[in-house]
């Protein structure tokens, strides 16, 4: 018996907790009840919130495709100017490579000319190729030298596109944090 008045009284103390709980859950605060067209003003301003809140996602997602895509190409010319550089040096270096073994066949010819042994003609041949090689050389350092300044510039650009993408980055962060409810505490 006194195991049933026991579990009766639990039991009444548990009921009236339960319905006190979901009452005060219900009206939200100790307050008085609110009016009904103040909860669906409530409402239509939350939703119109959630409204901003997505129309600002959809166009940090926009802008953060075309900068993934900028970047992407602005990457792509970079390792394209990268390359052309890197060709264009080795180029220049198997010419300054070459030049000595140049100079020493045109040597040659010389002496060969001055004996009789080369003709005129031949001659021509050899001084037109040395200065050909000597043209091409400076074309090529001209054109490392124009490729080096561009890839810099481009570069730079690629950096500025990062650099803009981060702060992209860094808004949404701090957009989706503003949102977050503040309950967790900071340790």
């Amino acid at each position: 018996m006194k195991r049933l008045n026991l579990f009766t009284m639990l039991s009444v103390v548990l009921f009236a907790l339960c319905v006190s709980t979901d009452s005060y859950c219900q009206t939200g605060s100790t307050a008085a009840p609110q009016k009904p067209d103040q909860v669906i003003q409530e409402l239509l301003s939350e939703v119109h919130q959630l409204r901003v809140a997505m129309q600002q996602m959809s166009v940090n997602a926009y802008r953060g495709q075309i900068m993934v895509e900028r970047l992407r190409l602005q990457q792509d010319h970079v390792s394209r100017l990268t390359r052309e550089v890197t060709n264009i040096r080795a180029e220049i270096a198997e010419m300054k490579s070459t030049e000595p073994l140049m100079k020493e066949r045109l040597d040659d010819a010389e002496k060969k000319f001055e004996t009789g042994v080369l003709s005129d003609l031949e001659m021509k041949g050899f001084r037109a190729q040395s200065a050909d090689m000597k043209r091409r050389k400076e074309v090529m350092l001209e054109r490392e030298a124009q490729l080096s300044i561009e890839l810099d510039q481009e570069r730079n650009n690629l950096n500025d596109l990062n650099k803009r993408l981060d702060a992209l980055e860094r808004e949404i962060l701090m957009t989706g944090l503003g949102n977050e409810p503040k309950t967790t505490p900071k340790k």
